[in-house]
C-alpha cells in the first residue's frame, strides 16, 4: 500500500470503529461487540503509519462526546482503541525483523492494558468523580450476598465463620493479578480477531503463533529475581508501600506465566517422544508431573526459560 491509499482505508476503518462503539452504547444486547471495539484500531496501527492511528483515536474520541457522553468517549478510548493501535503496532514492527517472537504483541498489549485500565480509574476519580474501584466492589459485594441468601433460604448450610467481607477484601487485594490476566485474554482475543480479519480479506498473511513455541521475553527468571530483591529493599527500608500484597500478586502472576511456558514445553517433548515411540520416557514424564502438579510445570517453565530446551528462541516462530 502507498501513501495515498492509507488515509482513505484508515477513515473507511474508523467509521467502522466508530459504528461498533455506537451499538455497543445504545443497543444493550450487542454489548459483547465491545470485545471487537479495538480490532478496527488494531488493523488501523498494522497497515498504516502511526500518525492515521492518532487521527482515528482523535477523530472517535470527539464523535462519541458528541454522540454518547464524554465518559463513555474516555472510557472507550483509553480501555479498548489505546491498546488495540498498540497491538497493531507491535505486529507491524516485528514483522520487519526476520526473526522475532510472535507473542510480543501479546505481553505489549497486556502491560498496556493494565496501564490503561490504571489511567483510566484516576481520569475518572479526578475529572468525572467517579471511583470505579469501590462501584465495582460494592457491586461484588452485594452479589456475594444475594449469593449467600439464596443458598441459606434453600437450607444449605455455611460454613462457621464465613464472611462475604473477607471474600471481597482477598479479591481486592488479587486485583493487580487479575487485571493482568485479564488483559492478556483480552489481547490474546484482539490479536485473534485481526489476525482472521486480516488473513480473510487477504491483506496481510498474519498467522497466530503456536502455544508450543510460547516463551517469555528475555530472561523472565532475572526479570522476577530483581523485581523480588527490588520490592524486599522496599520492605527494608519502611517504604510506605503494601509490599506484601505487591510480593503476593507478583508471584502469582510469575507462577502463572511460568506455568504457561512449562505446559508448552510438556506439550513440545510429549509431542516428539510419541512420534519417536518413546514411551517410556512419555510415562515417566507423566508420572513425574502427576506428582508435582502444576509447581511441578512451573518449574520446567522457569528452567526453560534460562536454559531454552526447544531452542525457540533461534528460530522464527511459524
Amino acid at each position: 500500500m502507498n501513501n495515498k491509499l492509507r488515509l482513505p482505508q484508515a477513515l473507511l476503518i474508523t467509521a467502522l470503529g466508530i459504528l461498533l462503539c455506537l451499538m455497543t452504547a445504545y443497543v444493550p444486547m450487542l454489548s459483547t461487540l465491545s470485545m471487537a471495539v479495538p480490532v478496527p484500531y488494531a488493523i488501523i496501527g498494522t497497515l498504516t503509519d502511526n500518525k492515521y492511528s492518532i487521527l482515528s483515536l482523535i477523530a472517535t474520541f470527539f464523535i462519541l462526546i458528541f454522540t454518547v457522553n464524554p465518559l463513555y468517549s474516555v472510557s472507550v478510548c483509553i480501555m479498548s482503541i489505546v491498546p488495540g493501535i498498540f497491538i497493531g503496532s507491535a505486529i507491524r514492527n516485528n514483522r520487519k525483523e526476520d526473526d522475532f517472537n510472535k507473542f510480543d504483541p501479546i505481553y505489549i498489549g497486556t502491560i498496556v492494558t493494565m496501564i490503561c485500565v490504571i489511567v483510566f480509574f484516576f481520569i475518572a476519580n479526578i475529572v468525572f468523580k467517579t471511583n470505579i474501584l469501590d462501584d465495582f466492589m460494592n457491586i461484588l459485594k452485594e452479589s456475594i450476598n444475594v449469593q449467600v441468601a439464596i443458598m441459606e433460604n434453600a437450607g444449605m448450610s455455611l460454613k462457621e465463620g464465613f464472611n462475604t467481607s473477607d471474600i471481597v477484601n482477598y479479591i481486592n487485594n488479587m486485583l493487580p493479578a487479575i487485571l493482568f490476566l485479564q488483559g492478556m485474554i483480552v489481547t490474546f482475543i484482539i490479536y485473534a480477531l485481526e489476525t482472521f480479519v486480516l488473513r480473510r480479506i487477504r491483506v496481510v498473511n498474519l498467522r497466530l503463533p503456536k502455544f508450543i513455541d510460547f516463551y517469555l521475553p528475555g530472561n523472565a527468571v532475572t526479570a522476577s529475581f530483581t523485581i523480588y530483591i527490588l520490592v524486599l529493599f522496599m520492605d527494608l527500608i519502611k517504604v510506605n508501600l503494601y509490599t506484601d500484597l505487591i510480593m503476593l500478586n507478583l508471584q502469582l502472576v510469575f507462577n502463572f506465566m511460568f506455568m504457561l511456558q512449562g505446559i508448552s514445553v510438556s506439550i513440545y517433548y510429549l509431542k516428539k517422544w510419541i512420534r519417536g515411540g518413546s514411551l517410556k520416557m512419555i510415562f515417566m514424564s507423566l508420572l513425574i508431573l502427576s506428582v508435582f502438579g502444576f509447581m511441578g510445570i512451573s518449574f520446567v517453565g522457569m528452567l526453560d526459560s534460562i536454559i531454552d530446551f526447544r531452542r525457540v528462541r533461534s528460530y522464527k516462530s511459524t
